[in-house]
């Protein structure tokens, strides 16, 4: 696959985040050739080692007033195979890049989100299928919902303009693929909603402050991995394969449970293996801390995307919770900046001006880290220790007769 995809050319919008981050990791591993366009902000976490070195960068802020002109300049007459686009949020950046693409790519795969269920017609289901995205025709209701969800309106008009747009392109020779997703779990989430959760359990015992939720509303997540695997398994298909069937799509992608958050944070209490610690979850409809859900239309419908032909494979929930644990685990002692961030974050919103309280949440912390940073050295030096030389056994004939000369020789002499 490698090297079929190699000239494969992908222009990511974004591509230095949570999700955009891990789908470029992934396309790179395939060999895909990358240019991102971000504001050039490489401070979370790795990317400025794990992604920028390896891609072609344009700097624009897709939302100065130059930003058209500036893309316009920098793409010139590059062909793309796709485009993926993770950070518009805005309609006229869509038609912005639209205007210079039109006639330059294949595809475009748009990142939407489940908020736009928000702001349109409730449903009779518990889950919201694709064919539910419609506004109400109503202006004060519709005035009212886009109120109400400023985000989901938004990310519905991108939707609306992309579709818009492909239909009255003359040459119709590209096509869109929309994601709609829930909130996503997994390593390196520039929101910080899950390592403050997982903090918040861990070190309960120094913080002393009960978990609290605001609902009890059973809805999605999804994967940050298997966003990325999928997003590269579209493109695989539709270039590799020559396959039509993502042609002007829209899919909703989560894992297949639906779980409240009560569950969810059950779920990091479980793997943490924090049962016999009792740490209550309160139920409190004003509580500050109130990362998830975002959404208050409950789950995703996600039937299409798991039948055959569309092949969403998502992992399931408890081990996507046992890996993004592990990942955070290690991230104590991998990601001081971000560890002292978190601290600071907690600080402000769970434990305020108690300074005794403070004194010990960061000390346990700290101690915490100093393990993670020593148990991470330690299995590197068994790691070392493990190594086997390998031998290889070479017989050199002579020119007389069947004597023959043995050679041994180490692989990393060679």
């Amino acid at each position: 696959m490698a090297n079929k995809s190699s000239t494969m050319k992908i222009l990511v919008f974004g591509g230095n985040g949570f999700i955009g981050g891990e789908t470029v990791v992934e396309l790179l591993a395939h060999a895909f050739d990358i240019t991102v366009v971000n504001r050039g902000n490489w401070k979370d976490y790795d990317s400025n080692i794990r992604i920028r070195p390896f891609v072609k960068t344009i700097t624009i802020d897709r939302y100065s007033l130059n930003a058209a002109e500036q893309l316009r300049t920098a793409i010139g007459d590059q062909h793309f195979d796709a485009v993926v686009d993770f950070s518009a949020y805005d309609s006229d950046v869509v038609k912005d890049a639209l205007k210079i693409l039109d006639d330059q790519i294949k595809l475009y795969i748009y990142i939407s989100t489940d908020s736009v269920y928000e702001v349109c017609l409730p449903i009779s289901n518990d889950l919201s299928s694709e064919l539910d995205s419609i506004r109400p025709t109503d202006k004060n209701e519709y005035e009212r919902l886009r109120r109400k969800d400023s985000y989901g309106h938004k990310k519905l008009k991108v939707e609306e303009q992309l579709i818009e747009w492909q239909s009255k392109t003359k040459t119709n020779n590209w096509s869109y693929v929309i994601l709609r997703l829930p909130d996503v779990l997994g390593p390196r989430d520039s929101t910080d909603r899950w390592w403050f959760y997982q903090m918040w359990i861990q070190f309960y015992s120094s913080i002393q402050k009960q978990l609290e939720i605001s609902t009890h509303l059973r809805s999605s997540y999804v994967y940050v991995n298997d966003i990325a695997r999928y997003i590269t398994y579209i493109l695989s298909k539709t270039f590799l394969d020559s396959s039509t069937i993502f042609y002007n799509q829209i899919l909703n992608i989560a894992c297949t449970e639906t779980v409240a958050i009560h569950d969810l944070l059950s779920l990091i209490i479980d793997e943490l293996d924090l049962t016999n610690v009792h740490i209550p979850i309160k139920y409190n409809p004003n509580t500050e801390i109130d990362f998830f859900p975002s959404v208050t239309r409950g789950g995703l419908d996600i039937s299409k995307a798991l039948s055959n032909q569309y092949n969403w494979k998502p992992t399931p929930l408890k081990q996507v919770v046992r890996e993004t644990i592990q990942w955070y685990n290690d991230a104590y002692g991998h990601y001081p900046n971000e560890r002292s961030h978190m601290i600071k974050k907690i600080r402000r919103s769970l434990l305020k001006n108690d300074e005794t309280t403070y004194g010990k949440f960061l000390f346990d912390v700290n101690q915490y880290s100093t393990r993670s940073i020593l148990k991470r050295k330690r299995n590197e030096e068994e790691e070392e220790e493990k190594k086997v030389v390998i031998v290889d056994h070479v017989d050199v004939r002579s020119d007389v007769g069947d004597n023959r000369e043995q050679k041994f020789f180490r692989h990393n002499e060679m």
